[in-house]
């Protein structure tokens, strides 16, 4: 007959062998896990080929309709630019991330205005040469949370904010004659940041060690103070694991934002539309 003491040390015995088991397979289950799932770091570095639409007015103290940079002053409308993404898991979980993202766009164009054009207080008559051009960089801070979590997938939810630093200008030369005369240049050049506030979701699946596909969605649609704007961010992509911590992926980007600003340097608007596919490199670690 066995003895209690005996049957005790089995139990604890088998208690700790079962522990063990466990917890080896709940390493190997992390292991098992793609990169981005896990890590704590990761960078996406690419190109954005975009086909844009902008349209902007500044009425100063005469009331203007909105230019539209590509129909009314031929300015390009795909353009090829740098697109940067940050990602940090940055609490002891990992489940807490704070993000960042920036793209810039920029453009110039000397046209002929075929109507007249009113910008800022100035009124330029068609028949003139306009020299014109902007440069927007966009910024994104964003604060999330992970909601649900798997062994393939992963859901985000948080809040950020994305601020457009916005710089035009324009300039315009009338032919009188024979002589080249510029008409109130000093008056032209505007530069602005607008915040735009916006929440937003982030769902990643990953089938397997090489494979991630990934959605973003981002909205806002607020008033604050001087500030009053529309926001979408749409992006779902696809990503390859070529070694342990480089990727490489292709997407797809929307952005459209509306933006109303009622400030001293500028009462006006700015409706702004990028879309495009997007290639990119990744680090994560």
């Amino acid at each position: 007959m066995v003895s209690v003491h005996k049957l005790f040390l089995f139990l604890v015995l088998f208690s700790f062998c079962q522990k063990e088991i466990l917890s080896q397979n709940a390493d190997s289950v992390a292991i098992d896990k793609h990169p981005i799932l896990t890590d704590r770091y990761r960078v996406n570095m690419g190109f954005f080929v975009n086909l844009k639409s902008i349209s902007m007015n500044v009425d100063g103290d005469l009331p203007s309709n909105p230019i539209d940079f590509g129909q009314t002053l031929g300015l390009s409308r795909q353009e090829n630019t740098f697109n940067l993404n940050f990602d940090w898991r940055f609490s002891k979980d990992k489940k807490w991330v704070f993000g960042f993202e920036f793209f810039t766009v920029r453009n110039s164009q000397t046209a002929t205005l075929e109507d007249e054009v009113k910008w800022n207080n100035t009124v330029f008559p068609g028949g003139v040469i306009l020299d014109t051009g902007f440069d927007i960089e966009m910024y994104r801070i964003f604060f999330g949370r992970v909601i649900s979590m798997g062994q393939k997938h992963e859901l985000n939810m948080g809040i950020g904010i994305h601020a457009m630093n916005i710089h035009t200008f324009a300039v315009a030369t009338a032919y009188i004659g024979g002589i080249d005369f510029e008409l109130e240049t000093d008056k032209k050049k505007i530069d602005a940041l607008a915040p735009v506030p916006n929440i937003g979701f982030s769902y990643l699946y990953a089938p397997n060690l090489r494979w991630g596909f990934e959605a973003n969605v981002g909205w806002f649609s607020l008033s604050i103070g001087d500030y009053s704007g529309t926001l979408w961010n749409l992006e779902p992509s696809v990503s390859f694991q070529v070694f342990k911590n480089v990727g490489i992926g292709v997407g797809y980007k929307y952005f459209k934002a509306k933006v109303n600003m009622n400030r001293d340097i500028w009462r006006g608007a700015a409706d702004l539309l990028y879309q495009g596919p997007l290639f990119s490199i990744s680090g994560n670690f």
